[in-house]
């Protein structure tokens, strides 16, 4: 492999070596060929990546179009760095939200249980990629079976609650019995030493939604109050936008990670890729996360951020901070 291939390139090599959809590995193939540098010393790469292009179009035009294997409604394929489950009671405005943070088009109506399957869409913060799924209402008169499995399995619940309803804590009693009848629990906290068997602690964000209602301070403020810092409250309103850019930064918060962006050497930093590492983690960490090999070659890299000045090198155990720069050089 030729040693100047940019880490945008092994990235998405690595990403394609992993993935097993043909559709998904014939977009990827077409990504390395534009990012891969064009000279003499890549010409035969490229002739291999048209190679691969060609012959990965041809089997997926002989592949029968109902050959795909249809997913049951609690499986949801997970895409990008995290999967948060919408959950609410009926009206409370989580498939707006759904709509207003991604290019999802859920179906949006008045009236109650809209949402009779799940619905997956990306929403984007500073590059990194989150995935939202809407999921049916949950009440005390009904509750789909498959529900709580869904949320069992995402990595954090976004409770949506309506600040234009009088009785939203009730609504919301409602929603943590009805889900803990799934054994989830919605809790922040570590889980405790002793717990009931198959119970599962699951972080949740409380979205109080249709902040634009009148009197929605004035339920804020009661919400607020039940809650006592258990869990993080955000307002917002999907019809007008307002703070939606606060939820997706209290979304990826949560997840307890940190982006660092990458750059080839005379190029400008690539900004719309971070590389999402724990907090804590070291250049190495870093390397590792594009592919092995940056990892074992690596000699150094310069960084640019708030904690050093622009371009000094630093060695694989130097710990990042969210927001760097890094260009490696191996």
């Amino acid at each position: 492999m030729p040693a100047n291939l940019p880490p945008q390139y092994v990235k998405l090599e690595d990403e394609y070596r992993r993935e097993k959809d043909p559709q998904r590995k014939l977009e990827l193939l077409y990504d390395m060929l534009r990012e891969i540098p064009k000279h003499k010393g890549t010409d035969h790469l490229q002739g291999e990546l048209k190679q691969k292009i060609s012959r990965l179009k041809k089997e997926i035009k002989r592949k029968p179009s109902g050959a795909k294997r249809k997913e049951s409604l609690d499986h949801i394929a997970r895409e990008g760095v995290a999967q948060f489950s919408l959950v609410g009671p009926p009206n409370s405005g989580k498939s707006s939200i759904l709509a207003a943070m991604s290019n999802a088009r859920p179906e949006i109506a008045d009236f109650p249980f809209t949402t009779r399957k799940p619905l997956p869409g990306m929403a984007n913060y500073k590059g990194v990629q989150l995935q939202l799924v809407d999921l049916p209402p949950i009440c005390t008169q009904f509750c789909e079976s498959w529900v709580g499995n869904v949320v069992r399995t995402s990595d954090i619940a976004l409770v949506v609650l309506s600040l234009g309803e009088d009785d939203l804590l009730e609504q919301f009693d409602d929603l943590t019995t009805r889900l803990m009848q799934s054994k989830v629990l919605l809790d922040n906290s570590p889980p405790p030493e002793s717990q009931p068997a198959g119970v599962l602690n699951k972080k949740a964000i409380i979205v109080a939604a249709q902040s634009d209602r009148p009197d929605a301070e004035m339920r804020l403020e009661m919400l607020t109050e039940q809650i006592d810092n258990r869990f993080s409250i955000v307002p917002i309103s999907a019809q007008t936008g307002q703070d939606l850019d606060t939820l997706r930064q209290a979304m990826f918060d949560i997840l307890g990670k940190m982006r660092v962006y990458t750059k080839t050497p005379g190029k400008e930093p690539d900004f719309t890729d971070p590389v999402v590492l724990e907090i804590g983690s070291t250049v190495a960490d870093a390397a590792r996360e594009i592919h092995k090999d940056f990892a074992r070659g690596l000699q150094f890299a310069k960084i640019w951020g708030p904690h050093t000045f622009d371009g000094q090198r630093v060695k694989g155990d130097y710990v990042v901070n969210d927001g760097d720069v890094l260009e490696f050089h191996i």
